[in-house]
């Protein structure tokens, strides 16, 4: 009997199922038609709502300290997360950048060039923290960009971007929309710059110990400055609180970079001395 009566509860719960399925499916089956995914635009969205510090990292594959000052970037990419936005910058002296049988990437662009000769960076690593300091100082070593980091992001925005993105895989064409709203008045030129880098590259790396790190991953790679290295003017005369100045970017991808580990970086700067008001980074 128990037998009988399992059998018949099975029959009749195949029943409702067959039964359901004809209810759900059918008002679908007329509607759906093939999606092409290969030719959807991607996109992405952020709006920023705190201080931000960029971190500038000027670095090269055969400089033998320079993952040390990579080291020191990842701990405070850690622990503040997207407050804090690197760039490996390669450029500078060709002994620390140069290309060879053992080192063959060349990382190095004629914009980060550009971005070494004007803040006169010969010694690696070194970096630039908000570009703060600049023209007498503004070179600090790997030990202190901690502590100014820290300092700079216990101050108030000045300015907060709101980020969003478009991306054309198939054309591997990269769309990047920006609006920045001014947090604080400002009274001296305001510019705009836009940058481009990829993480996750493995490439040979000369190591503290004077080895060959033939596997290294080289992350916030410099890549491209679709506006130049020193971007655009957005107001001659600075501007205040509450107001808002809009764009728009557009860059080609190289065959050769992986979009899915690529990013934007955007910064709004003080054109007087270079100092970085606020700078934001988002997905390609």
């Amino acid at each position: 009997m128990n037998h009988i009566k399992y059998f018949t509860l099975l029959i009749l719960s195949i029943g409702i199922m067959l039964n359901s399925c004809d209810i759900i499916d059918e008002p679908f089956k007329d509607s759906i038609s093939p999606i092409d995914t290969v030719g959807l635009v991607q996109s992405d969205t952020i709006i920023q709502t705190q201080k931000a510090v960029l971190i500038e990292d000027f670095t090269g594959h055969r400089c033998k300290n320079c993952p040390k000052a990579s080291k020191a970037i990842n701990e405070l990419d850690s622990l503040f997360d997207s407050q804090v936005i690197p760039l490996a910058i390669h450029a500078g002296p060709s002994n620390f950048t140069g290309v060879n049988n053992e080192y063959p990437t060349d990382f190095t662009t004629e914009y980060s060039d550009d971005l070494a000769t004007h803040f006169g960076i010969s010694a690696m690593p070194m970096g630039l923290v908000q570009r703060i300091d600049y023209p007498n100082s503004h070179q600090k070593t790997y030990t202190a960009w901690s502590g100014i980091t820290n300092l700079e992001l216990a101050k108030s925005p000045e300015a907060l971007f709101t980020l969003s993105t478009e991306y054309d895989a198939p054309n591997r064409i990269g769309v990047l929309n920006y609006s920045v709203e001014m947090i604080s008045n400002q009274s001296n030129p305001l510019w705009v710059a836009v940058y481009i880098k990829e993480t996750g590259i493995i490439s040979p790396q000369l190591m503290p110990n004077n080895s060959r790190n033939e596997t290294y991953v080289h992350k916030n790679v410099f890549r491209s400055a679709p506006l130049g290295p020193f971007g655009i003017s957005i107001s001659e005369n600075g501007g205040t609180s509450g107001q808002t100045f809009t764009g728009s970017v557009t860059a080609n991808l190289d065959p050769l970079w992986d979009a899915n580990e690529c990013e934007w970086v955007i910064l709004i700067y003080d054109r007087s001395n270079y100092k970085v008001i606020q700078p934001a980074s988002i997905s390609l």
